[in-house]
């Protein structure tokens, strides 16, 4: 006789001694299942917060649709298991497995320590003793920890999701019904469940047994994080822990080397320095002092090639950061493919033990993620290594002049153009802004040039921009006007101007393949050798001369013209922004959302202009993805992206800019480079310059890589590890003046720290740095991170009534 599988189930306990844990847990199951909720127990919403949990359970009722959710209540987690009271993954008919999930909540009536990160070994302890079949498998959102206070003297992203007991139990309810359903989306899904499998990957293991050969337990292995390397990081750390190898930290890439260089010299102890691409020069001089010491060990660089301009990439058909290397005398050793790692390494391995100096190791993806449970390399006989060859450089020719067939997609073209702006001038600023209004073109600035044009321009809002596109940070309305429910608009249907760019991998979230043979593309640079070859129209030409032309021959019909202005308003009035729940910490969105609001009510009241600088990581991205701007602003996305730059830019742009500033940093980004508010007092106090506006200095604080957190935990399906979590020690408040300029520091954890902030005054005080320390949550939403984040719940439209 056949038995029907059990349905699989998903438990959700709540364990702690709050008085209003079981209550708030119990609301949110039932607006995620769709049962019934008695009148008596039905909050009292505000309009945002009954938004978003519509739209997650809207998420969840069809996952749950065939899964049987269970509530667990254990006073505390040393009770959970008896309290589970089930016989391990045998509770069907005939005792037949059931496919099980747990999530826990846990909250407790205790002080600002309680349930704080310090806590976490203890807390994954007590859950690893639970049966396999039950036990939370290391997601963000397994284990949801609340607490009366958090901690005042520190804050870091852990492997739980960290949060303060909202006020209201509503809120709290739809906090808990969201974290389910990003649980769910990852979790519950078909085919969901971890996709990485527990063995160490092919090259991580070969590199520790290698090393471990040569030199035991002295070896030591340092990183600095990145999406590519993700997995190779956490597994050599997990196999160095075997041998009792050191894991070196440091804030940036060359404190690592500068690490690895000192424990050389004192102990002659090798290294592995595993770095993301583009992270070359990073190593800075201390490259060279490695190379004079003859430091033995592996400078490991993820080597992305195949790309135009490739996001963060140096190796490419117009740098090449082998030549670094060569300057250096440092061998370089290409992992390539599966196929032949056995005998690149044997050649990586022999070039260490010629003892000359670090050896590089350019690793592709492919070989990242290369599973090979039997693989072994042979530690080869030291031997000399043959004369490099020559490296050929392929030439790229500037294709015909397609100017005629770009006024023709103009005047008798597509209903949809959208041009990206690069770096502009002053005339060719008012030419695309004036040819976007003849033509009803939508206008948008980028990731790495944010403001070139922008929502505001001479305290008037323009019509025709629609927000930011690129690899990261791209707005709502941008991705409405290009996709609709199905996906990318037909190819026919619209045209995208990249005017002028390189059109770099990071001004765009599309892959070259789509902007190939998906989109239709138009590209003016004026140097031949940065146009792409998928390009539909490429131009080489000079900017301005270009739209002079352009702007003698437009002549765009009425008909065309007004279903193009008609699409641009329908794409910014389709996106849904989603304003965040009122939680501690508050989540990006929410802080964005706030802070939006205030610098468009001092734009359009009192004339309010300022200066965007954006650093790399999702604070930056984020920034430019929510705040209106005035005008051009500096993103240390251009270029290589590396973390800290913008940072290091402000004191240049607070002395030499007119007007006001406004700075937006990560927490890691901030701990890569030295502070720079003395640098500013210095040059105002004893250099006297002036500062002719207000420096307002937002570092925001989630604790995390969050950006390589989100992409490990969507893509990867790969918890949380100690690589990517970033330990914040938070300051106290203070103000002091040094001579002219008064430097102050205010903490924001909440909304009524933002509120006491009092945002619209200081924003425009003169000779003023304030610093402001904001305490957000990471997690996984949308916000611009990658074209799939777009469709998150969060930002739909498709919501179910709670009751």
């Amino acid at each position: 006789m056949t038995t029907t599988p059990p349905a699989p189930q998903l438990v959700v306990a709540a364990v702690g001694s709050h008085e209003r844990l079981e209550r708030a847990v119990t609301s949110a199951v039932r607006w995620a299942t769709g049962t019934a909720t008695p009148a008596a127990e039905r909050p009292r919403l505000d309009e945002p917060t009954a938004r978003r949990a519509r739209r997650a359970a809207a998420v969840l009722r069809p996952l749950l649709a065939r899964t049987a959710v269970r509530v667990v209540r254990a006073a505390a987690l040393a009770d959970l298991a008896r309290e589970l009271g089930e016989r391990p993954g045998t509770d069907g008919a005939g005792g037949q497995p059931v496919q099980r999930r747990l999530v826990v909540v846990l909250a407790g009536d205790g002080g600002r320590e309680e349930f704080a990160p310090v806590l976490e070994e203890e807390i994954t302890r007590v859950l690893s003793a639970l049966p396999a079949q039950v036990r939370p498998e290391g997601f963000f959102y397994d284990v949801l920890v609340y607490t009366a206070e958090m901690p005042d003297h520190g804050y870091v992203t852990g492997r739980y999701r960290y949060r303060k007991v909202p006020a209201e139990t509503g809120v709290w309810s739809a906090d808990i019904v969201s974290a389910l359903a990003d649980f769910a989306r990852i979790r519950l899904r078909p085919g969901s469940g971890p996709t990485e499998p527990k063995v160490p990957k092919a090259l991580a293991r070969a590199l520790h047994s290698f090393l471990t050969a040569r030199a035991g337990a002295e070896w030591g292995f340092g990183s600095y994080p990145g999406s590519v390397t993700a997995r190779f990081v956490s597994d050599l750390e997990e196999l160095a822990a075997t041998t009792g190898n050191p894991v070196l930290r440091s804030p940036d890439e060359h404190g690592l080397a500068s690490g690895s260089m000192a424990r050389w010299i004192l102990d002659r102890a090798p290294f592995v320095i595993c770095a993301t691409s583009g992270m070359v020069d990073e190593l800075r001089g201390t490259l060279a002092n490695l190379v004079y010491a003859g430091a033995r060990g592996f400078l490991l660089f993820a080597d992305v090639r195949g790309g135009w301009f490739p996001f963060q990439g140096t190796v490419h058909e117009h740098e090449n950061s082998d030549d670094v290397f060569a300057a250096r005398g440092l061998p370089v050793v290409h992992l390539h493919s599966a196929g032949g790692l056995r005998q690149d390494l044997a050649r990586a391995f022999e070039e260490y033990d010629r003892g000359t100096g670090p050896v590089v190791l350019m690793v592709s993806p492919a070989v990242l993620a290369y599973e090979d449970e039997g693989f072994e390399v042979p530690f080869p006989a030291a031997r000399r290594r043959p004369a490099a060859r020559a490296r050929s450089r392929a030439r790229i020719t500037a294709r015909r002049d397609h100017a005629a067939e770009v006024l023709s997609l103009i005047n008798d073209g597509p209903s949809r153009l959208l041009w990206q702006c690069g770096g502009l001038t002053a005339g060719e600023s008012d030419l695309c802004h004036e040819l976007a209004r003849r033509c009803g073109a939508a206008l948008c600035d980028s990731l790495t040039r944010p403001g070139t044009v922008a929502r505001y321009r001479d305290g008037e809002v323009v019509p025709a921009y629609l927000g930011s596109l690129g690899k990261y940070g791209y707005s709502a309305s941008v991705y409405n006007y290009l996709h609709d429910a199905t996906g990318l608009r037909p190819k026919e249907d619209q045209c995208v101007f990249f005017l002028p760019s390189r059109l770099e991998e990071a001004v765009t979230p599309f892959t070259a393949p789509v902007l190939a043979e998906r989109l239709r593309t138009v590209q003016v640079s004026r140097n031949p050798r940065h146009l792409a070859p998928f390009v539909t129209h490429p131009l080489e030409a000079e900017l301005e001369p270009f739209l002079r032309w352009l702007a003698g021959r437009v002549s765009v019909g009425t008909d065309l013209l007004e279903t193009r202005r008609a699409a641009i308003e329908e794409a910014r009035a389709t996106a849904h922004a989603d304003e965040g729940l009122r939680v501690f910490p508050m989540g990006a969105e929410f802080f964005f959302h706030r802070l939006n609001d205030i610098v468009e009510h001092l734009i359009t009241s009192v004339g309010y202009t300022y200066t965007s600088v954006v650093d790399v990581g999702r604070a930056g991205a984020s920034a430019v993805r929510n705040l209106a701007r005035t005008g051009p602003g500096f993103s240390g996305w251009y270029g290589r992206s590396l973390m800290g730059d913008a940072l290091s830019a402000v004191p240049a742009i607070a002395t030499s800019r007119p007007g006001n500033v406004m700075a937006f940093v990560g927490d890691a980004a901030w701990m890569l480079v030295p502070d720079v508010i003395p640098t500013l007092v210095r040059q105002l106090c004893i250099d006297k310059v002036r500062m002719r506006g207000n420096l307002s200095l937002f570092r925001l604080i989630n604790g995390a890589h969050s950006l390589i957190n989100t992409w490990a935990e969507t893509r990867r399906h790969t918890s949380p590890n100690s690589n990517t979590m970033v330990l914040t020690l938070l300051q106290e408040e203070g103000e002091r003046r040094y001579g002219p300029v008064t430097v102050r520091h205010r903490l924001i954890r909440d909304i009524d720290d933002l509120r006491k902030a009092d945002l619209p005054a200081r924003l425009r005080q003169p000779e003023t740095i304030d610093v402001y320390s904001v305490v957000l949550a990471h997690d996984n939403a949308g916000d611009g991170l990658s074209l799939d984040t777009e469709n998150d719940w969060r930002h739909g439209t498709r919501e179910v009534p709670l009751w």
